[in-house]
């Protein structure tokens, strides 16, 4: 199967797939707090905290590096919840370049019980952006893109900023030849489609949402990622199904990708690692079809860890005979 793009060499010999940029808007310190049993209206004792950066784009890029790539995250950061997120991602091996705005970068509380149980999320809306804000922030994308040939974005948007800020950033990279991964939900993933990103991942609700219908088997998603595939304009569309792997529509057929069984710590930050995964081989002009693989390795690989914390090169690897993939149109 051919791969998703020839490679490209700069002009002084560097690989231009070797870097990714991610662009978060709304990123968050993800708090993880755990108890025994939550107990609503009462005491609860908390057993132990975790402490990471948050964020769809940042998740990527922490991804893409654990993995062994290179990545540059931008967005908007503020406040001491922001220099949190940098130095975090900073000792990570992350590239940061953040516009830095007056208001606190947002936090977002997750509550993980020992039973088994879903978590209990408590997410804030984030802080305003300015269009003195957003301006700069663009002009801040303007300067890495020359140096990438991926973008991702995706998440929530801040108040503030425009409506149509992924269909601007979308149409941006274009203009500077570099391909897109958009991951987001609602009214802001509607306006980001018309921006016609290369590629797409909503999870199982998300894409329901966007097709309007009820969907069930893998068949159903297929057909739904076909939809969405020929309606917008969009090369790769991967829906996400949790335990149950994921399907994909591409330009060269359609796939299956199936994780082994595994007892899930924590699904937190799982799609984004199958985008993460995903881009790290596509930056190296690998198939889809490996790209998928590697994927849904990462995705897997992060829900075996708790909390917030993401995959590892190490456990993405092992994970890797373990995932079956299967094209079946």
């Amino acid at each position: 199967m051919p791969a998703f793009y020839p490679r490209l060499v700069d002009t002084v010999g560097h690989n231009r797939y070797a870097m990714i940029l991610t662009v978060t808007l709304n990123p968050s310190v993800d708090e993880t707090l755990f108890v025994g049993s939550l107990q609503i209206g009462d005491t609860n004792r908390v057993t132990r905290v975790e402490l990471d950066a948050g964020g769809k784009g940042v998740n990527v890029a922490r991804v893409f590096v654990a993995l062994g790539g290179q990545a540059v995250a931008t967005g908007f950061l503020g406040g001491r919840h922001g220099r949190f997120v940098q130095m975090a991602l900073n000792e990570e091996g992350v590239e940061t370049d953040f516009e830095i705005i007056a208001g606190r970068t947002r936090r977002n509380i997750c509550i993980e019980e020992a039973e088994d149980r879903p978590p209990t999320t408590l997410n804030e809306a984030g802080p305003t952006i300015t269009e003195e804000n957003w301006n700069a922030l663009l002009e801040r994308v303007k300067k890495h893109l020359p140096r990438v040939k991926w973008m991702a974005t995706g998440g929530s948007l801040p108040p503030g900023a425009p409506r149509d800020a992924y269909k601007t950033l979308l149409e941006l990279a274009r203009e500077h030849g570099v391909s897109t991964v958009l991951d987001a939900e609602g009214p802001a993933m509607m306006q980001g489609l018309h921006g016609k990103p290369t590629m797409i991942k909503p999870n199982e609700l998300e894409a329901e949402r966007l097709v309007g219908m009820n969907l069930h088997s893998d068949n159903d998603f297929l057909g739904a990622a076909s939809a969405l595939s020929k309606k917008h304009g969009i090369p790769f569309v991967i829906i996400s199904r949790g335990a149950r792997g994921a399907v994909a529509i591409t330009q060269h057929g359609a796939f299956k990708a199936r994780p082994p069984l595994i007892q899930a710590r924590s699904t937190v930050g799982s799609g984004d690692s199958l985008v993460g995964g995903a881009l790290f081989i596509a930056a190296e002009g690998g198939t889809f079809e490996e790209a998928l693989k590697w994927g849904v390795a990462a995705g897997t690989a992060t829900a075996m860890t708790s909390g917030s914390e993401i995959c590892t090169r190490q456990d993405t690897e092992k994970m890797l005979p373990e995932i079956v993939v299967q094209k079946i149109a």
